[in-house]
């Protein structure tokens, strides 16, 4: 996925005239297998569509916009929803269960929580506004283990302010979120992972931005609820039906970045169905 490419002149600029062609030919190549599985896609809900399925979903939509839609629009907005919703979304999950199968008493209290609210039925969505310590989970995790924990380049295009530093026109910018979540002067203990900071009474649960995980303003993350909605329904569900307990050795979180933050080896953990 070219999404995780980095060429690293992007963050030398004046070093843009050294030429870097494994880069450029990598790109090139992905873009055209990119295209063909867009191409793909779109052939197929057509074809479904043309057999008179009743379909119902994100591309089905846009298909009927397809009027005011260019082909590459539309493929580029196909093509957002599976990278923004797949990645970020798989390695907060990974960290989540990391945490919960490392520690007995938090997973002991995501589960009371979650028996208490939904009985012996399954967790649903509708049951997430019911269940602020899952939400908790999910934001310190965020916190913690921020999925992308340098925001790519931006360039100001005209000069601004930002917390309270003059950004002249031409900046690039990269906002080191990862630093902003382990500061010692905004976050108790940022080392430890604790979802009870989460839990102030004045903390809404669909507040997104408090780690700045899914950014804010005009480029705020479109996938940020669907994110949300996504990893809070698999973690719910790994906890209600499984006990989750770590292979020893592997309570280190020792993680590598390239676009995300991946722990450096899989989770490990030994899983037993409960009663």
């Amino acid at each position: 996925m070219g999404a995780i490419e980095v060429d690293w002149r992007d963050f030398f600029p004046y070093l843009r005239w050294v030429p870097n062609k494994s880069a450029e030919v990598n790109i090139r190549r992905m873009e055209m297998r990119r295209r063909e599985v867009m191409k793909t896609l779109i052939e197929e809900q057509k074809h479904r569509i043309s057999l008179g399925e009743d379909i119902n979903c994100y591309l089905d939509f846009l298909l009927s916009q397809e009027t005011t839609l260019t082909e590459t629009q539309l493929m580029m907005l196909i093509w957002e929803t599976i990278i923004e919703a797949s990645d970020t979304t798989l390695v907060t999950t990974e960290w989540a269960m990391y945490e919960l199968a490392k520690s007995s008493k938090y997973q002991d209290h995501l589960y009371d929580e979650i028996q208490k609210v939904c009985g012996n039925s399954k967790y649903a969505e509708e049951h997430f506004s019911e269940l602020p310590y899952l939400s908790a989970v999910f934001h310190e995790t965020l916190r913690r283990h921020s999925p992308v924990p340098v925001i790519p380049l931006r360039y100001a295009h005209e000069d601004t302010q930002l917390g309270g530093y003059d950004i002249p026109a031409g900046t690039e910018i990269a906002i080191n979120i990862y630093g902003c979540n382990m500061d010692k002067k905004q976050w108790d203990s940022p080392e430890e992972w604790k979802p009870e900071r989460f839990l102030d009474s004045k903390y809404d649960p669909l507040d997104l931005y408090k780690t700045m995980a899914f950014g804010g303003g005009k480029r705020v993350c479109a996938g940020s609820l669907q994110a949300l909605s996504l990893s809070c329904a698999a973690i719910a569900r790994f906890i209600q039906d499984f006990k989750w307990r770590l292979k020893q050795g592997q309570e280190e979180d020792v993680s590598t970045v390239s676009l995300t933050t991946q722990k450096l080896n899989p989770v490990l953990a030994f899983i037993t169905p409960r009663d």
